[in-house]
């Protein structure tokens, strides 16, 4: 199980690639065959999830930090697979940390989780900022607590990540059910100023498997 938290600090990934509906099972499979890392390459977790739409494949990988990942570059098993994944897919990586979280209270813990055994809808966004200075605007307005959501019917989570290199936002939510997250979308009124000139580009997603580094 997936945690996702502010405090932990990871290094995370945001991987998207963009394929189609006959390669999206394809890619899944190719990650699988390169097995689990053990935890001293300092990987946490790799949380592969399928687009709706069969059009993408978003990995949200967590490493213990950057330096972690950067070891795992040298891995050549795992180049040769990227290679042959690159013959049918683009690829995109968002390298982020985690600002915010925000979980439903009726829930209990206050914790996020990410696990194969949850019937969730997930939801992510990611907002192309210009600037440095647009993206902590956008951050301002979504990194904040949001009471709405905790009364709005099917909402479970969401966490705020930005990048290093301050060019986006990643919004990751969890909802009960798409019908509870069309309703919120159809609710929530205008789209924040904070938003005018930003790219937005929506994902809705099930979770296809996730790995976690083995102990040693």
């Amino acid at each position: 199980m997936t945690r996702i938290s502010v405090k932990d600090q990871y290094y995370t990934l945001v991987n998207i690639f963009e394929t189609s509906p006959e390669h999206q099972n394809r890619l899944i499979e190719i990650w699988q065959s390169l097995g689990p890392a053990d935890e001293r390459s300092g990987l946490v977790s790799v949380n592969a999830h399928l687009s709706h739409d069969g059009n993408s494949v978003i990995s949200y990988i967590q490493w213990r930090d950057k330096a972690a990942w950067e070891g795992i570059l040298s891995d050549p098993g795992r180049q040769e697979r990227f290679k042959e994944v690159l013959t049918f897919a683009t690829f995109d990586s968002i390298h982020c940390e985690v600002v915010h979280t925000q979980r439903n209270p009726k829930l209990g813990d206050s914790t996020i989780e990410i696990s194969e055994q949850q019937d969730v809808f997930t939801v992510i966004e990611v907002a192309r900022t210009r600037s440095k200075s647009q993206q902590n605007e956008l951050l301002a307005v979504v990194a904040q607590p949001n009471m709405v959501l905790d009364t709005t019917p099917g909402y479970i989570s969401h966490s705020v990540h930005r990048d290093f290199e301050g060019e986006t936002v990643v919004s990751y939510s969890q909802w009960e059910s798409q019908e509870a997250y069309d309703a919120f979308r159809a609710d929530r009124g205008a789209r924040p100023a904070a938003l005018d000139g930003v790219a937005l580009r929506e994902y809705t997603l099930r979770i296809a498997y996730i790995t976690e580094a083995t102990a040693i």
